[in-house]
């Protein structure tokens, strides 16, 4: 009788949506999707590869230091978090014309 109850918890935590501040950008058709986005400072924002081929995230903060998370495979995500206030510019290493700009607020 208690296992239920359980099961059910267990199900609507992995069935939990994503935190409030956390949006979400697809690698689509070798682009972003959205290509601009802002968000609150502190935030972060899951990178969904979407496509058929391997993409690469790359961050430049306002600051001009680069982060590399490396590479996705289809179906994969990646989360980046945007620490402070400002233009952060994004881009796949792999394909040089995917670009995006994240403003964060």
């Amino acid at each position: 009788m208690r296992l239920i109850p359980v099961m059910t918890a267990a199900l609507f935590v992995l069935a939990a949506p994503a935190r409030a501040d956390d949006e979400q950008v697809l690698q689509i058709k070798q682009a972003f999707e959205p290509a601009a986005l802002t968000v609150a400072a502190g935030a972060s924002v899951v990178f969904v590869n979407a496509d058929d081929v391997n993409h690469n995230l790359q961050q430049t903060t306002p600051e001009g230091t680069k982060t590399d998370l490396g590479v996705s495979k289809p179906g994969e995500t990646m989360t980046m978090k945007f620490a402070t206030a400002g233009l952060y510019l994004v881009n796949c290493q792999i394909h040089p014309r995917m670009k995006m700009k994240i403003t964060a607020k």
